[in-house]
């Protein structure tokens, strides 16, 4: 199960405050001192599932998405995503869009127009999850942290190194992605269920409209739907 539902309090460099964060996607090329933020165009990885097919979730060619890692390089660049995906209701009932999710990420730091483009960070620790994040994606560990502050997990804080100092060097990097894929803690293969609390268990993925929810509590086949 390895961090899946943690919550860790990340200080970046150059972002205006602290970043209370979880863990819900696993990957075997993000170290122990990075962390994977879900972002708009983060980056739709080997994984794709946003675009460029019919069963895509957005509508168009994936050539408008930037690079495979990290997406578009610049703000400017978000103009020419999809606003919205092929089954639209949902994402326009809430208000988003996707080209102001991109923007959203370059203007508060959490991805830059330099190369390289990933922030360093500074300080982390685990820490509480809040109810806000529980409740969006419904998985919260039994030995969550009592507090919302919590002592530097190793390796931190961060005083001297910078991300990316060698290109290959993703340690203490806040990389960033979104592949439109069902995450590692929708799995319940990936779960330990004696690490979880009761009807909190599996992170609740969404249907290809990317904002309904579906329930892999239990209900369906495997409980792998």
């Amino acid at each position: 199960m390895a961090g899946l539902g943690a919550c860790y309090r990340l200080k970046v460099k150059e972002v205006d405050r602290d970043l209370i964060v979880q863990a819900i996607n696993t990957g075997g090329d993000v170290q122990g001192n990075q962390f994977d933020l879900q972002v708009g165009d983060g980056g739709f990885g080997a994984n794709n599932k946003c675009a460029g097919t019919s069963t895509s979730m957005y509508p168009g060619s994936i050539e408008s998405w930037g690079n495979m890692y990290g997406g578009v390089t610049s703000r400017d660049k978000c103009s020419g995503l999809p606003p919205y995906p092929t089954i639209s209701g949902p994402m326009k009932a809430a208000g988003d869009n996707l080209i102001q999710l991109c923007q959203y990420s370059f203007d508060k730091k959490v991805r830059l127009e330099t190369n390289p483009s990933n922030p360093t960070i500074l300080d982390m620790s685990r820490v509480k999850c809040p109810d806000a994040l529980v409740n969006m994606t419904q998985i919260q560990r039994k030995d969550d942290p009592p507090n919302y502050h919590g002592p530097s997990l190793p390796g931190f804080p961060n005083l001297n190194k910078t991300c990316q100092q060698q290109s290959w060097d993703l340690s203490y990097c806040l990389t960033r992605m979104m592949d439109c894929c069902k995450p590692s803690g929708s799995w319940t293969n990936n779960i330990v269920a004696d690490l979880v609390v009761p009807t909190r268990k599996v992170v609740q993925m969404c249907t290809s409209d990317g904002y309904t929810r579906i329930d892999v509590q239990c209900g369906c086949f495997d409980c792998n739907c």
